[in-house]
């Protein structure tokens, strides 16, 4: 039985300092103190410095966590983001083509064809920004993303209309020029297809291919313009509704204190 009373008796010491511990705690908070190498509950290194009794403190609140919708249209848009980038890549290159023929035999550059190249690198300028500056911001500022800042939502707003119109203006211009007008060679197989001088003017057969379904890839890349811009407008829109009422908010709290 001795191989028990060892174990026993150390379990019986461990239990007495802690009763005697226990003890001596309750003392000091009757006493409204803390004994020696009391660990503090409210260490003074997480306050600012020169903060002194009776100075008021404010501390940032936790950023809100984003909804399960919120999560949704968020990936919703950032895919239209991607889309629009990626289909104002491939204007350039259907513009750009004819551009590079033009340069490389030394003829003057069609204004039509260099608009489209412009309006194009514009749209997919911004659809990249709007891609990667949400993740940079949010690396950067936990909380911080699209439309954190409510002052930047109108011109933003204002630049997407912009590329709008420049988009809906390239698609009325092309249309005009290649909706309804085919080939040479099938031109007697369409009923409906204008003169041959008229196609020969606008290029070859492979050339009025191309252009024909640049016009349609014009309109697809309008309809995203138009769906980002719409979007923008009414977080706009809704941000200034939430604004009375925070600041109503914020003044009562402030009467209050």
């Amino acid at each position: 039985m001795s191989f028990l009373a060892v174990p026993l008796l150390k379990l019986g010491l461990s239990q007495a300092k802690k009763h005697k511990a226990k003890k001596d705690l309750q003392k000091y908070q009757t006493a409204g103190v803390y004994p020696p190498n009391y660990p503090e509950q409210h260490p003074m290194s997480g306050y600012p410095a020169g903060a002194a009794p009776g100075t008021t403190l404010h501390f940032e609140s936790p950023p809100p966590e984003q909804t399960q919708q919120e999560k949704l249209i968020f990936m919703f848009f950032s895919t239209l983001r991607f889309m629009q980038f990626v289909f104002g890549l491939t204007v350039i290159g259907l513009y750009g083509r004819d551009v590079h023929h033009d340069h490389s035999e030394n003829h003057a550059w069609r204004s039509e064809w260099v608009y489209a190249l412009v309006t194009a690198f514009l749209a997919t300028v911004t659809a990249a920004i709007h891609l990667i500056l949400p993740f940079v911001m949010r690396k950067a500022k936990p909380g911080t993303g699209p439309g954190a800042n409510p002052a930047l939502l109108l011109p933003q707003f204002a630049w997407e209309f912009v590329l709008t119109v420049l988009w809906l203006a390239l698609f009325g211009l092309f249309g005009k020029m290649y909706i309804g007008v085919y080939p040479v060679e099938n031109s007697s197989a369409k009923a409906d297809a204008k003169v041959d001088s008229t196609t020969s003017a606008l290029g070859d057969a492979s050339k009025i291919n191309r252009m024909r379904h640049a016009v349609w890839i014009d309109l697809i890349n309008l309809l995203f313009w138009v769906m980002t811009g719409a979007w923008v407008l009414m977080r706009w829109l809704k941000s200034r509704r939430s604004a009375p009422s925070k600041a109503e908010f914020d003044a009562e709290k402030e009467g209050q204190i």
